[in-house]
């Protein structure tokens, strides 16, 4: 039985192989993800749309207002610390890189790396996870957490 089964799983995995359709975002499995791991998918699901297209339109203050503070980025191994959103509105373009925005616009819902500590965008460029708004952690919703490229 056990040898069936993984015969069949080898030849669903292989056949999957061989088609010519597009491999399809698997949402509700992110969403699962986000739930067992994290909280509430849809809170998590809005923020990563509302970033992405934002930085994308280049709206850089809905940008700035997603992300947790203080934040330390890291960008080609050079790190700073923004306390508020005007600190990083003012270093904007020295944090929202080429690659920071390739990465985050061609991430796809259903394909986030979701673990423990958040839901990660690209290579780890970006990361979203819950932060706790008291002692207890009884509410954390989800923000901009991590900013990084390069080494």
């Amino acid at each position: 039985m056990i040898r069936s089964n993984a015969f069949l799983l080898m030849a669903a995995f292989a056949a999957g192989l061989l088609t010519t359709q597009p491999v399809v975002a698997d949402e509700a499995s992110v969403d699962q993800q986000i739930e067992a791991l994290l909280g509430d998918a849809a809170d998590y699901k809005e923020l990563f749309y509302a970033f992405k297209v934002a930085l994308e339109e280049g709206k850089s203050d809905i940008v700035a207002s997603l992300v947790n503070y203080p934040i330390t980025v890291t960008i080609d191994g050079e790190q700073a610390t923004y306390s508020s959103e005007q600190e990083l509105l003012d270093a904007y373009d020295s944090v929202f890189t080429e690659t920071i925005v390739e990465a985050v616009s061609n991430q796809e819902y259903g394909d986030l790396f979701v673990n423990s500590e958040g839901v990660m965008i690209g290579n780890g460029e970006v990361w979203i996870s819950g932060i706790c708004e008291d002692s207890a952690c009884s509410n954390a919703p989800p923000r901009v957490a991590v900013i990084q490229s390069g080494n």
